[in-house]
């Protein structure tokens, strides 16, 4: 997790992923009753726990405003964990194990996402930070 201060300073550099994009999204859950929602309330909850966006174990899923490609994208593929029943709420290493594999799939689909290589580079560095704690978390290190 980032601090709130190099949150807000990574979401004010990415560029934002394109509105329509979003609503089309937004209005496919919206058919399955799921809520995709955001606005500048829910911004600053956001920055304030270092996050770009939050999937909830329900699938609910709260964006910034300015979200960019790839913090879309990763939310998408933690819902998919979520209905596949991948994603187990409050287990740690499963946590984990998730983050490790939304990362992964965003650096290998970088080009059909279109996630420009600033976000790649936050992405590396956050997957290596997850795979140095998951190492620590098996050995009890957490």
């Amino acid at each position: 997790m980032l601090s709130s201060e190099k949150a807000f300073k990574i979401i004010n550099k990415q560029k934002p992923i394109a509105q329509d994009i979003i609503n089309r999204v937004k209005d496919n859950l919206t058919k399955k009753g799921v809520l995709l929602d955001q606005s500048e309330e829910l911004d600053r909850y956001l920055i304030s726990t270092g996050k770009e966006a939050v999937t909830f174990p329900d699938g609910s899923i709260i964006m910034h405003t300015k979200v960019s490609a790839s913090g879309f994208y990763e939310e998408l593929i933690h819902y998919g964990q979520i209905k596949s029943g991948h994603a187990v709420y409050n287990d740690p290493e499963n946590n984990m194990l998730m983050e490790i594999e939304a990362k992964r799939k965003l650096i290998k689909y970088q080009k059909a996402y279109k996630i420009t290589d600033y976000e790649i580079g936050i992405i590396k560095n956050v997957l290596n930070d997850c795979i140095i704690e998951l190492e620590n978390f098996k050995k009890g290190g957490l």
